[in-house]
């Protein structure tokens, strides 16, 4: 019997941190970090960590001496990053850079999850080797926090996504946006501008683990293989919860002040991936399906703190 293999997931707290130890922990020994150490039954243990502090991520890294490091500790909030460039940069790039350092030293492997922000959004269907032109200090501090990662440790896998499903705090994904209004008769809009073609969070995990298994290096797009606006995901969400669809309006997204437009088809191109797999990317539909399907246990999971 093969032994199971040893996860960091950096930011286990978060949306995608939570959720990736959740799915890991049936299929290897998952420790994570945090700045809050606040423990969760799916990780072996919750260390304190801020990655912008190299001494103390060699120090973590080095101790753990994990097989795999999974990067999910990012300042993603758009306005964030607008109000705060200096944060961004010291965690979006340096604290990446800081990982992938520690990571090369022991020879263990890197995801660091990557944005479709990093491009305009002008046209969609981007591929990964295509120029990118970030739109958002968000962007740009992603962007280079890949350059950074691949420069200190060229076999990392820069897994670039956008993701829905179950968040700890049950705000975080536009899945539970429309979750949650749909079912409290809440009226709500959906932007008909802003195109991606985000994945089931589940359904990521299981991809970063198939590229992982690979031994996959460098830049690939882990996204839905469909690309559709806001405002149909949420009429998807509408049919899938058995909901009434006239409750989301159609809108256009035209940024307020102190606001990033999301005026943008950030939709990424998939069939490199699928190569790579063996397997076609799950659609849109299908992660919505089965995020239906797991509503009740994994909110559950995802949340629980005990």
């Amino acid at each position: 019997m093969s032994r199971r293999p040893l996860w960091l997931i950096t930011g286990a707290n978060g949306f995608l941190g939570r959720n990736a130890g959740v799915w890991l922990s049936e299929r290897a020994h998952v420790v994570g970090t945090a700045r809050h150490a606040d423990q969760h039954p799916a990780f072996t243990q919750i260390l304190q960590l801020d990655i912008t502090d190299p001494r103390a991520t060699t120090r973590v890294i080095r101790g753990v001496r994990p097989d795999v490091i999974l990067n999910t500790a990012a300042i993603a909030s758009h306005e964030l990053c607008e109000s705060d460039p200096t944060l961004a940069h010291r965690v979006n790039v340096e604290g990446a850079q800081n990982l992938a350092q520690s990571a090369a030293e022991i020879g263990a492997r890197l995801i660091q999850v990557s944005t479709d922000a990093v491009f305009e959004g002008g046209t969609g269907g981007y591929l990964p080797d295509d120029s990118a032109n970030p739109f958002s200090v968000y962007g740009r501090t992603k962007l280079l926090g890949e350059m950074a990662v691949l420069d200190a440790h060229p076999g990392a896998m820069v897994a670039r996504t956008n993701f829905f499903g179950w968040s700890p705090s049950g705000t975080r994904s536009i899945l539970e946006f429309f979750v949650n209004a749909l079912t409290s008769g809440t009226p709500v809009d959906g932007f008909t501008d802003y195109i991606v073609s985000s994945i089931y969070a589940q359904d990521l995990m299981q991809v970063l683990w198939d590229l992982n298994e690979r031994s996959v290096a460098g830049v690939v797009h882990a996204v839905a293989r469909d690309a559709i606006s806001k405002f149909a995901f949420g009429q998807l969400v509408a049919a899938v919860w058995d909901e009434n669809p006239a409750m989301i309006s159609a809108a256009v997204s035209t940024g307020t002040a102190g606001e990033v437009s999301r005026t943008r088809d950030l939709s990424l191109a998939t069939e490199a991936t699928a190569a790579l797999l063996g397997y076609e990317l799950p659609s849109q539909a299908e992660g919505v399906r089965q995020a239906f399907a797991d509503r009740l246990a994994l909110r559950q999971l995802v949340s629980d703190s005990h």
